[in-house]
Parts: C-alpha cells; structure tokens; sequence
C-alpha cells in the first residue's frame, strides 16, 4: 500500500510533464509539400542554452601580467606596505601616558616606535606591557584563522652603554 501511495503521484507528475513539451512538426511526415521547415526563433533571455552554446569551444588567449620578478628579493618599499612582523620587533621599553601603557620598540628597519596595547603587526598584535616584557599574540601569515595563536614574551634589553 505504500509503494501505491509513491508510486502514484510520480507516474502523474512525469505524464504531466511528457505532456507540456511542445511537438515540432517534422518536414518529412505529413507536411503539405509546399510547406518549409519552421524557422528558428531567437530564444529569450532567460531560456536555457542549448547544447551547442553550451560546448563551443572559444579560444582565450594568455596574457600574462608579471608585477616582479619572482626570483628577486623583495625590496624595502614592499616589505615596509606589508608592515612588521613579531619576530623582528625589538623591545626596548615601556612608558605610561594619560593612563595608558606604551611599548618603545624597534623595526627592522632601525626605526624606533612607541606603541599601545592593540597595536597589529602583520603577524600577530601586543597584548600586554608590564614593567619588564611585552607580550605578543602571534599567528600564521598565511592563515586567516586567528583564534589559534602562540604566545610571546619578549623582555626589555639592555643598553650597551649602562651598567
């Protein structure tokens, strides 16, 4: 009784829909002898391509668009757009203003900053400054996943100078 009950509504829904299809006369049966074959109409817009349209094989060609070259170094221009990375940050100290707690730090480059809690780096951001290290959050480059992390713990080094 089931299987009738499935069975049933399938086999009226295909034969309504075997009986929407339209029927194209053919040329050869039972057409008047001076009658021509009907002319294609342009489909409309929405209508589905056929199978020709579908399979056309259309020619593209390769041009290719090399911004550098991808053997050489990049240079300090392009490293300086991309920002710093946690690995080469140097702590030298830290300082309070207004209530709020700053990292003196240094780039790779030899520039000295003075930076806040927050601060983002290419890799990672600072998460904390007390009076002997700076702490870091850094994750993957490549990821953009950055709720997986590791912690580092950078302290503050000393000058050449003092002793």
């Amino acid at each position: 009784m089931v299987r009738l009950l499935t069975i049933v509504p399938l086999l009226t829904i295909t034969l309504g829909l075997g009986a929407q299809a339209p029927k194209a006369p053919v040329a050869g049966k039972g057409a008047k002898p001076g009658a021509t074959s009907p002319v294609a109409t342009p489909a409309p817009a929405d209508a589905m391509p056929s199978q020709e349209e579908l399979t056309k094989i259309i020619q593209i060609p390769y041009r290719a668009a090399l911004i550098r070259d991808p053997f050489s170094a990049p240079t300090d221009s392009e490293q300086t757009n991309k920002g710093d990375l946690v690995d080469d940050i140097g702590v030298k100290g830290w300082l309070k203003t207004g209530g709020t707690a700053y990292a003196v730090v240094t780039d790779s480059r030899g520039n000295t900053k003075k930076l806040p809690i927050g601060f983002k780096f290419r890799d990672g951001e600072i998460v904390g400054i007390d009076e002997k290290s700076v702490t870091f959050h850094q994750w993957d480059v490549s990821s953009t996943n950055r709720s997986v992390y590791r912690t580092v713990v950078k302290t503050f080094k000393r000058e050449e100078g003092k002793r």
